[in-house]
């Protein structure tokens, strides 16, 4: 027979193998959950508000809990001194998005066993940084120490940049349903070529199509279409923290345009962005006096920093 004793000996050895095998089952979804997490806010970090999106879709932007709504992204502030970010879950494999503190989500997703921070990037060897001209330095519009701070450089009114040729579009008397040229140039193809992770001509491409669908039949304001396209064109694409500190210029587009209403124009650079250092979350980073260092047509000059 059993003693007590020996009986209880056997419930806890019993109980600790259930709780092993628990605990096992928790650490194959632990770090999994952890790695989707910062793949999440490295995603996120790349979206601006009015970014396209599917209905459903939940999103953090420029740590605020963003929405889709009507098909683009409308972000909602959190609490004072927390912002939105993706976590991993810890009884089941999954993340969520939730409003916490930087601190407590990077500390989160460090306990999952995932290393590199809230996105993954600090773990990642980034590339050798090229050297800019000296003569880049002199066009640096902000201070070193107040780049390091900055993960990322977007725009607020990309929105509206992008309902002001929906607007127009839609008074147009043209042809507004093939190809839905009203809501892709605008919300869709128009916000996703201003973003730091787009080709370096989407955007002139984006405008070309404006432009072109200006002078299709039946348009009553085709003048107003290819203002709103060229202003389109010259406006400046969100820049991003690559790694280290360094937010590059954005690369020029190396290609004419289609429409003559778009030679000579291009993407503006932001302010804060290194002048002498060309790329983006997609492209090496390249020095000033690399071809994409100048619009199409130009010729980089590394004395002065300067395209002739």
């Amino acid at each position: 027979m059993f003693s007590a004793s020996a009986l209880l000996f056997h419930i806890s050895v019993a109980a600790l193998l259930v709780s092993a095998k628990a605990i096992d089952k928790r650490a194959e979804f632990s770090l999994s959950n952890g790695q989707a997490a910062q793949a999440l806010n490295a995603k996120f970090a790349t979206l601006a508000a009015g970014s396209p999106c599917d209905a459903g879709e939940n999103a953090c932007i420029d740590g605020q809990f963003s929405q889709c709504v009507n098909g683009v992204f409308v972000s909602t502030g959190c609490a004072g001194g927390l912002s939105c970010v993706a976590l991993p879950l810890v009884n089941s494999a999954g993340t969520s998005i939730t409003c916490d503190t930087i601190d407590d989500a990077t500390t989160r997703i460090a306990n999952t066993g995932a290393t590199g921070g809230l996105t993954g990037s600090a773990s990642k060897k980034r590339q050798a940084t090229p050297t800019a001209p000296p003569a880049c330095a002199a066009k640096t519009k902000r201070s070193f120490a107040d780049l390091i701070f900055t993960k990322r450089i977007a725009q607020q009114d990309l929105p509206a940049v992008a309902q002001s040729w929906q607007t127009l579009c839609e008074a147009s008397g043209g042809d507004i349903v093939t190809n839905t040229p009203c809501v892709t140039l605008a919300g869709v193809n128009g916000i996703n070529a201003l973003l730091a992770n787009s080709d370096p001509c989407a955007q002139q491409d984006n405008a070309d199509a404006m432009v072109t669908f200006a002078k299709s039949a039946g348009i009553t304001n085709k003048d107003a279409l290819i203002a709103n396209a060229v202003a389109y064109r010259q406006h400046p694409r969100n820049a991003l923290d690559i790694g280290g500190g360094l937010i590059p210029s954005t690369p020029f587009c190396q290609k004419a345009p289609q429409n003559a209403e778009l030679n000579g124009l291009v993407n503006g650079q932001l302010d804060g962005v290194n002048p002498g250092i060309f790329g983006g979350p997609k492209f090496t980073p390249v020095a000033f006096g690399d071809p994409v260092s100048c619009p199409f047509g130009k010729t980089p000059d590394v004395s002065t920093c300067t395209c002739n």
